[in-house]
Order: structure tokens, then sequence, then C-alpha cells
């Protein structure tokens, strides 16, 4: 059984590998593509954009639905299957097109921004283009293959970008932004069909296999929606473009390490949990699974908090040094809202999405009261301090659902993440005094050396404890076990080591 369940998290891993290979160069992508923006374009445009955007968030995932996990989740789809889940995801996209469309003028009279009509109406082709990918691409999944989808969606980011970035250039418009958001999910669109050739027959017969799903889905992604953007869809009524803009980069920039790791691990993580339940092995996955998120997502968040201000000034410029505590506060933020990641793909694998739902009805009403009141009362640090409030209460109610799914005890949720916070904690002092050493400093090579040197010390010294502590328990099945094993295969394959068994 422990051979099982440890065959069963290296193919995860492997899996999660190619997702998040995919993910890195494509936000990699957006990264520089970000870089050169926030030179043509100012913080103003950049809030008026990500006005628009909010909106285009929140209604578009309110109608966000499951289908590739559920068609994961059926032992053998049939092809009527994939027809009904492309209807429902045709029907999807042009309904949200259709709801962004209806909300493009009262949007522009409750922000007083007459630039939101038009921007609204062109967003809402990405949608409608998302809602036709083809439904068969998860068959790749569902073989634990995610290399197309990889090849995928680094293309779509490339072009996409280099569209955007060659418009900046020209005309330093806003619009360049737009151009990106529409062409991503074009090109993902065409590519789908070429991968995963459908043929296109528009029924609901299978209606059934897939509506205890979506009824809760439908919930979940309302309550979601609203948490997720409360920041950005209060903050415009008591702040302007331009520090608005301020807070959507840090947001941004902040969200991109989720976007990066945890994002692309949903698909993988809802199979292995779909096995591991098979298997009888569902608490221990679980367990490693949060552990393995923490230990590749903890030091990114602690950098960005303690190092915000060298950052921002050597990736974005001056122009934009009113971010910096913005991002650093919004780093805490993620740090502690990346524990319970891993409780929603297992609720899907479970068949149990109504948890998902229950638990953001009760963070919506909490939530979306506090960033108004804090917002109101002290603009942007009262919205991230109520979002620090609200992670906090957030991953209790997560932790409480995956202790009824796995019957995981809340010591042992929390025991599985000692080993990563024990090398936080011993490898902080490094960014503060790097942090010390960097303020500042106006000279860009200087500070990309000091900021380069840092970094690398820091990350380097924390997956040498991480290591060190696989080797040290490396009888117990955990994520820094797992670590160690992956550490002996990339060594025994530079022929740097003798292949034994870990």
């Amino acid at each position: 059984m422990a051979a099982e369940n440890n065959g069963l998290s290296r193919k995860t891993a492997k899996a999660g590998i190619w997702t998040i290979g995919a993910k890195v160069i494509a936000k990699g992508v957006d990264f520089v593509a970000l870089l050169f923006l926030a030179r043509f374009l100012s913080p103003t445009d950049f809030g008026v954009v990500a006005m628009a955007m909010t909106v285009v968030y929140v209604v578009e995932a309110v109608f966000e639905l499951p289908l590739a996990a559920a068609l994961v989740r059926i032992p053998d789809p049939t092809e009527r299957m994939y027809d009904t889940a492309l209807t429902l995801s045709t029907l999807r996209g042009f309904l949200v097109g259709l709801l962004l469309v209806v909300c493009a003028w009262p949007l522009s009279r409750v922000y007083d921004e007459a630039r939101l009509i038009p921007l609204v109406l062109v967003l809402a082709l990405a949608p409608i283009q998302r809602g036709l990918i083809s439904p068969k691409m998860t068959v790749f999944a569902r073989q634990m293959d995610f290399r197309r989808q990889a090849g995928l969606d680094v293309m779509s980011k490339c072009i996409a970008a280099a569209a955007a970035i060659l418009v900046a250039a020209l005309t330093h418009s806003y619009w360049s932004i737009a151009l990106a958001t529409i062409l991503t999910p074009s090109v993902l669109m065409v590519g789908s069909y070429w991968l995963a050739p459908i043929q296109v027959r528009f029924t609901l017969k299978d209606w059934p296999m897939f509506s205890d799903m979506v009824s809760w889905n439908l919930v979940s992604q309302l309550v979601t929606a609203v948490n997720f953007q409360s920041g950005r869809l209060v903050l415009p009524r008591f702040i302007g473009p331009h520090p608005f803009g301020n807070y959507a980069m840090a947001s941004d920039l902040s969200n991109v390490p989720f976007q990066i790791i945890a994002t692309p691990l949903g698909s993988p993580l809802n199979v292995a949990f779909v096995a591991a339940h098979q298997h009888g092995t569902l608490k221990e996955t679980y367990l490693k699974a949060t552990g393995g998120i923490f230990i590749l997502l903890a030091p990114v968040f602690c950098v960005a908090a303690f190092l915000a201000e060298p950052l921002i000034r050597l990736f974005l410029g001056a122009k934009w040094i009113e971010s910096a505590p913005i991002l650093a506060g919004l780093a805490w933020v993620c740090f502690i809202d990346m524990l319970p990641l891993p409780m929603p793909p297992l609720a899907v694998a479970l068949n149990q999405t109504r948890r998902i739902a229950i638990r953001n009805v009760k963070q919506a009403l909490f939530f979306f009261p506090a960033t108004v009141i804090g917002a109101w009362a002290w603009g942007v640090p009262g919205a991230i301090g109520a979002a620090i409030v609200n992670a906090i209460f957030v991953t209790f109610l997560s932790m409480q659902d995956v202790r009824a799914m796995t019957s995981a005890t809340l010591r042992e949720q929390v025991v599985s993440l000692a080993g990563p916070c024990a090398a936080v904690a011993v490898c902080t002092p490094i960014l503060i005094y790097g942090n010390m050493l960097m303020s500042g400093q106006q000279n860009i090579l200087l500070l990309a050396a000091y900021l380069a040197v840092t970094g690398a010390l820091y990350m380097g010294v924390y997956f040498a404890i991480i290591y060190g502590l696989g080797v040290v328990f490396k009888e117990q099945d955990n994520a820094e076990n797992l670590v160690r094993q992956f550490v002996h295969i990339g060594l025994v394959r530079l022929g740097l080591r003798r292949p034994v068994r870990p």
C-alpha cells in the first residue's frame, strides 16, 4: 500500500511539474509583458482596465462550470457526455458575454468612468471564446498527460504578450492590455480543436451527469467571486484610478505564485485524490499535497513581503513605488491563503462541492462587509487588514471540512506544515538583512545584484533545510521526504549518486 501511494505521489508530482513548468513559462511571459506595459503605461491606465476586468472576473467566475472535473470523475465518458459538456460550456460563455454587455453602462455610472463602457463590451468576447474550447482536452488529463495543455498555454501567452507589447509601444494606450486578454482565449480555443478534435453536436441529454456538481458550483462560484474580488469591487468607490492602479498592480503581482503553482495543480490533485480515495490513502495524500504546496509557495511570499520595495523599484520603476507596501501586505494575505488550497480539489474529487459552497457563503457573510468598512474607513490598508483576518477565518473553516472528508485531525494538518514553517523562520533573517542593505539603493545594477544574491542565498538555505528534514525523517510519508526522493533521482540521473532505494 505504501509503495502504491508513493507511486501515485510521484505520478501526481510529475504531472504537477508539467503544469507548473508551463505556468512558470507562461507567467514569465506575462511578467516580461507586464514590465514593458508598466514602462509604456501609467498606474491610471492600469486602474481603468482593472475596474473593467474586475467585473469580467466576477461575472465569469459566478458562472464557472467544473465540467472538466466532472468528466475526469466519470469512469468512461461517452461521446454524448462530451457533447453535453460542450453545450453547457457554450451556453455559459454566451450568457456571461450577454451579462457583461448589460453591465457595461451601470458600471461606468457606479465608478464614474465613461471609458469602462467600450472596454467591457470588447472584453465580453473573452468568456465567449473560452466557452467554445474543446472538452476533449480532458482526455489527456485523465491520463495524467498535461504536455499538450502546457504547450498550448505557453503558445497562447506568447502570442498575446507580443501583440500587447507592440500595441503599447506604438500607442501607449490601455487597449493593449485588453487586446492580450482577448487573444489568449482565441489561441486556446483554436488550439484545443487541433489537439483534441470533436464534432460539434449540441445536446443536453446527459445533463443529469453534471447537474449536482454544477448546481452546487453556481452557489460556490457566486460567493467565491465576490470574496476573491472584494477589494477590487469596493476600493474604486473610495479611491481614484491612480491609487487603484497601484493596488491592482500589487494584487496581480501577489497572485502570480498562485497562478503559476496552485491553479495548475488543481487538475492533477483532483485526479490524485480520486485515485487515493479508491486506494484508501486519501488522508496521507492530502497531507502530503498540503505540505508540498506550502514548501513551494512559502518562500516566494516571504520574499515578496520582505523585499517588496526593492523588487518594485527594480522591475517596475520609481513611478510604481507606492505599490510596494501594498504588495508586502497582500503577500502576507497570500501566505495564509495557501494553507487551504487543496481543499476544493478534494471536495470535487469526493463529489462534495456543497462543502465549498457552504464555506464560501460563511466567508462572504464576513469578508465583504469587513472589506466595505475597512475600505471606507482606512482605504487600501483597511481592505488589506480585512483580507488578513478573512484568510485566517477561511483556513480554520477549510481545516474542519478536511477533517470531515479525510479524518485528518486539525493537529495532523498543522503538523504537516511544521517542517516548512521552521525552514521559513530560520531563513527570514537573510531577507531582513538583505532589505537593510538595499534600502535607498538607487544604482539599478547594484540593486539587481543585491536582490539576486539575497534571493539565491535565501532559497538555497531554505531548500537545504527542507532536504535535511527529508533525510532526518525519511521513514515518514511526508512532503519533505518526497522532495528528498526527487533530489536523489535528479542526482542519480546526473551521475552524481548511485541508484539506491530511497
